[in-house]
Formats: C-alpha cells, sequence, structure tokens
C-alpha cells in the first residue's frame, strides 16, 4: 500500500535540497509532489494566472477551489506509489496567513507524518535574500520568526486533525546530509 508524507518549511529552509538528498540516500522509490506547482497547474488550466506568485493575488475562495482541486490529483497519483509532498504549511497572502493544507485538504491527503524542515530564523532570512532566483516573502528575521510561528501552528493542526505524526527536521547550515538522513530515517520507519 501506498502513503502520503507531507513535507513542510518556509522558502529559505532548505526543504527542497533536504529533499532531493533524502531521496539520493533512501533505498525506497518516493514521488516529490511540489503542491505549489500542483495548485498552478490547476489555476493555469482554468485560466486564472500565468505564473506562481499571481496565486498569492486571487480571492481567497478560488485559492480554496484551486488548492482541493490540487489536493485531489495528488491523492490520484498516491493509490500506487508512494508520495512526498512538497508544500507550506502557511501561506503569505495580502490578506493575512493562508493555509497551505486546510481541513479539507489535508483530511483528504491522511499523510503519514507531517514533517517540519526547519531553521533559525536569522538562517532562513540570510538564505532567502541570498537567492537571487526566487522571489520571498521574508523582509526581516522577526517577519521570519512570526510566519515560523503561524507555519508551526497550521502544521501542528493538521497533525491534530488527522492523527499524523508531526515531526520537526532541523536544517543547520552545513548540515544537509544530517537533516536529509533524519528525514530518510523517519519515510522508512
Amino acid at each position: 500500500m501506498s502513503n502520503v508524507n507531507i513535507v513542510v518549511g518556509l522558502s529559505g529552509v532548505g526543504k527542497s535540497t533536504v529533499l532531493e538528498e533524502a531521496m539520493k540516500l533512501s533505498e525506497n522509490e518516493y514521488e516529490i509532489i511540489n503542491y505549489g506547482d500542483r495548485m498552478l497547474e490547476v489555476a493555469m488550466d482554468e485560466g486564472l494566472v500565468d505564473s506562481r506568485d499571481e496565486i498569492k493575488t486571487i480571492s481567497s475562495g478560488k485559492q480554496k477551489e484551486i488548492q482541493k482541486k490540487a489536493a485531489d490529483s495528488i491523492l490520484v497519483d498516491s493509490e500506487d506509489k508512494n508520495v512526498v509532498v512538497d508544500t507550506h504549511a502557511a501561506i503569505q497572502t495580502p490578506h493575512g496567513y493562508l493555509p497551505g493544507l486546510p481541513q479539507w485538504t489535508i483530511q483528504g491527503l491522511q499523510p503519514e507524518n507531517i514533517i517540519i524542515i526547519d531553521a533559525p530564523s536569522k538562517a532562513i532570512y540570510e538564505r532567502s535574500t541570498d537567492d537571487d532566483g526566487r522571489s520571498r516573502e521574508h523582509d526581516s528575521v522577526e517577519g521570519v520568526d512570526e510566519y515560523r510561528q503561524v507555519a508551526r501552528e497550521m502544521a501542528a493542526s493538521g497533525s491534530v486533525l488527522t492523527g499524523a505524526y508531526l515531526k520537526i527536521i532541523e536544517n543547520k547550515d552545513g548540515m544537509i546530509k544530517e537533516a536529509s538522513q533524519e528525514l530518510v530515517e523517519l519515510l522508512e520507519s
């Protein structure tokens, strides 16, 4: 039987890098699905946006519809393979924070684990300002502190709603291998 694991983390924490490294270390086969990319596919198919950053600007009602459709398609993918969903527990929008995995999404996915990849706020801020290739939402260390707190609370809520294990993995500077190994051990336990 296949399973779903959800890995969350703020932009700049190194979530995707930890995931990539973990997949190299793993003895099992996992399909990594980026939830934001899946949402973008749905929104583009519906003619709502042309880019990922535009998703944040559409109405919250429409964002919720897109989240649900993306989750439904991920659930179909997980029927015959092990899936790791790469996403955010919280999404900062002009209207406030939106749950990255609201009740109707996370209950449908029924994850085995919700894994938070985390790092100190200062490190996340510095990593995000050093990455010229992507648009980042962090404008201060204090802003990262708030965002981390909200994201942790939303991830914990997802654990409560589904009964999934909640694990926090620290991605300390220069220790990608250790964080990746910890992730592999959790996925394969």
